[in-house]
């Protein structure tokens, strides 16, 4: 059963107002976890030399992968055995899927980390669970005009502590900042980790935070 996600307000944080020349500047930011609805998938893939870019994808492609961004980075080698494997082009590829769909899209992978098919003759993957832009940008919606009455309200008591009025607004800035997210990669235990506790993705999520900047003019 799935349940609607839940926006979770982990801090409020207004900054210390402060009566400046041009008027008053009252800023104000906050925190929130936005629950991660996109997994997005890192491949590092190597293959013979021959190998191109069009036939990686079309592997990954045929693995499950909807349109996988696919590009060359270089030559190497393997060089876990002894003696050094022969040198293989070095590929980078990226899809961003779903966040319910990382569990099947990570199975995919580890079957064909396991059974290569040409022409891949090795291949390594992460992911990371996070926030899309267009959920951001809709609880951005939400949350500056929040912003916006607490810096007035914060900005009428300086102005009232300072014996002036308070003014139309001078200056409005806004930004925003990510500062943490879900990840996991292709380790020992990454399949069972996914297998065995797919609850982790609903709790998984983006904590971003919002700042506004406003000035407000005054008057005697």
């Amino acid at each position: 059963m799935r349940h609607a996600p839940v926006v979770f307000f982990t801090a409020l944080c207004c900054a210390a107002t402060a009566q400046t020349l041009d008027g008053i500047n009252a800023p104000a930011s906050r925190t929130v976890t936005i629950p991660a609805d996109e997994a997005a998938f890192t491949i590092l893939a190597a293959g013979s030399l021959d190998s191109t870019p069009q036939q990686v994808k079309q592997a990954l492609q045929n693995a499950g992968l909807p349109n996988p961004t696919v590009v060359a980075i270089g030559l190497g080698q393997d060089s876990s055995g002894y003696p050094p494997s022969a040198a293989q082009m070095l590929y980078s590829a990226t899809v961003t899927i779903a966040a319910g769909s990382a569990i099947d899209t990570a199975n995919r992978l580890e079957a064909l980390r396991i059974h290569l098919t040409e022409p891949l003759q090795n291949l390594q993957y992460s992911v990371a669970f996070n926030a899309s832009q267009a959920k951001v940008d809709a609880l951005r919606e939400t949350v500056l005009p929040q912003l916006m009455e607490e810096s007035r309200r914060a900005a009428q008591a300086l102005a009232a502590a300072a014996g002036v009025k308070l003014g139309g607004v001078r200056l409005v800035s806004d930004s925003g900042g990510v500062y943490a997210y879900v990840a996991a990669s292709r380790a020992p235990y990454f399949s069972s980790l996914l297998l065995g506790y797919p609850s982790a993705l609903a709790s998984s999520g983006t904590q971003y935070t919002f700042y506004l900047n406003v000035v407000f003019a005054t008057a005697p």
